[in-house]
């Protein structure tokens, strides 16, 4: 393992804070990379300089373009973004510029007022143009079902939702389920819902199938037992 180089703390505070040289100029300076300017600085507790001071120099064109960034920020009440877009930087640049010079931003109950007076037509989008539509589908909170919107269904629930291990075996069978059925997964995966793994029951058959069912897992619970305790 390479030793470590040590850098005292005198020459850090020297050519770092006295003679305000960069972290890359001192690392010049001292024929180090920076990496190791920065060891030795947390080693000597040496803090950092100031944003407004550190950022002095390195990037003028950035430090000019303030006075523009604060009039398109508030009096021409462009967003964030836009602001950016107009000076052909990021955000990020945009929002450390703003912090070196301590101006305040929006808040976001503001921003999204500025935003609905200058576009009132924008609302929430629904529907197939919401950004999160799925098909209607829904997964969470159903027992592991996969629910699809179908509010004209007659098996729908009063939010429109309807099983779509129904609508698949209604598909499959091409004829609706009758009145007192259900669909049951015969590989117990309430997800899967492939035409091959439903079959359309009664409610007192699929009792029974469920009844069978706990009867086989018990049998095979003993079973393991038995073998383990050989």
């Amino acid at each position: 393992m390479p030793k470590a180089i040590i850098i005292s703390k005198e020459t850090i505070k020297q050519l770092y804070h006295l003679k305000n040289l960069t972290l890359q100029q001192v690392a010049d300076e001292l024929g180090v990379c920076k990496d190791t300017v920065r060891r030795n600085m947390r080693r000597n507790n040496i803090p950092p300089k100031a944003s407004e001071v550190y950022r002095k120099g390195q990037d003028t064109r950035i430090i000019r373009m303030f006075p523009l960034a604060k009039k398109l920020y508030f009096e021409d009440m462009l967003s964030m973004l836009e602001v950016c877009k107009r000076l052909g930087i990021s955000f990020y640049t945009l929002q450390r510029l703003f912090r070196d010079n301590g101006v305040q931003f929006r808040s976001s109950g503001e921003s999204a007022r500025l935003a609905y007076s200058q576009h009132p037509n924008m609302g929430f989008q629904k529907g197939t143009e919401h950004p999160r539509f799925n098909g209607y589908r829904a997964t969470k909170k159903t027992g592991g079902y996969i629910l699809e919107y179908k509010p004209d269904h007659p098996r729908a629930g009063k939010n429109g939702y309807v099983g779509q291990h129904i609508l698949v075996w209604e598909m499959a069978n091409k004829k609706p389920l009758p009145q007192g059925w259900v669909v049951h997964h015969l590989n117990g995966i309430k997800n899967d819902n492939k035409p091959e793994n439903l079959a359309g029951l009664s409610v007192r058959a699929h009792s029974l199938v469920l009844a069978e069912k706990s009867k086989r897992i018990r049998l095979l619970e003993d079973k393991v037992k038995k073998l383990e305790a050989r």
